[in-house]
């Protein structure tokens, strides 16, 4: 490493999308298997009373994880594209500015998404809402996410050089 530290600086930031893009596919995951189970139905007859409740204290949080991912995403991927060695003449960066726009697109699905939530919390059918969103949460983590993390692993491996 021509900087003399234990670990690059540059390795750090041209990994740092991949890293933080695997983070949100997995919180995607996560959401699609807690929410889900919302609908199973052995527990259908307590959601429309219990997942209203749950989505009030979980939004908050929630969103400080999607904001904080997503965000880290989109300027480490963005650094990447616009940085020294990884000018558009680069092979990684058409690929990081890629990642990074697929990583800005999944806020493209907020209004459909806010509308479910909003329905869930406020209109008393919890169920039929939930089910909506999985299908809106669904579509954004196979059109928008996981391609966002592919873009940023081919980034990766066009980027970074073995030690």
């Amino acid at each position: 490493m021509a900087s003399g530290l234990f670990v690059d600086p540059t390795t750090l930031l041209r990994v740092a999308p991949l890293v933080t893009s695997t983070a949100a596919v997995w919180f995607c995951a996560d959401q699609y298997l807690y929410y889900g189970t919302f609908l199973h139905r052995d527990v259908r007859q307590k959601t429309n009373e219990v997942l209203p409740a749950y989505w009030n204290a979980h939004l908050s949080k929630g969103l400080f994880n999607i904001f904080s991912l997503y965000g880290l995403s989109v300027a480490t991927g963005l650094a990447n594209a616009l940085s020294g060695s990884s000018r558009p003449a680069a092979p990684g960066s058409r690929w990081y500015l890629a990642g990074a726009c697929f990583s800005i697109a999944h806020f493209v699905f907020v209004p459909w998404a806010a509308e479910q939530i909003r329905a869930m919390v406020h209109d008393g059918n919890a169920v039929e809402s939930q089910a909506k969103w999985m299908k809106v949460h669904l579509t954004r983590t196979f059109t928008v996410d996981v391609p966002g993390w592919v873009c940023f692993g081919l980034a990766v491996l066009h980027s970074v050089h073995a030690i």
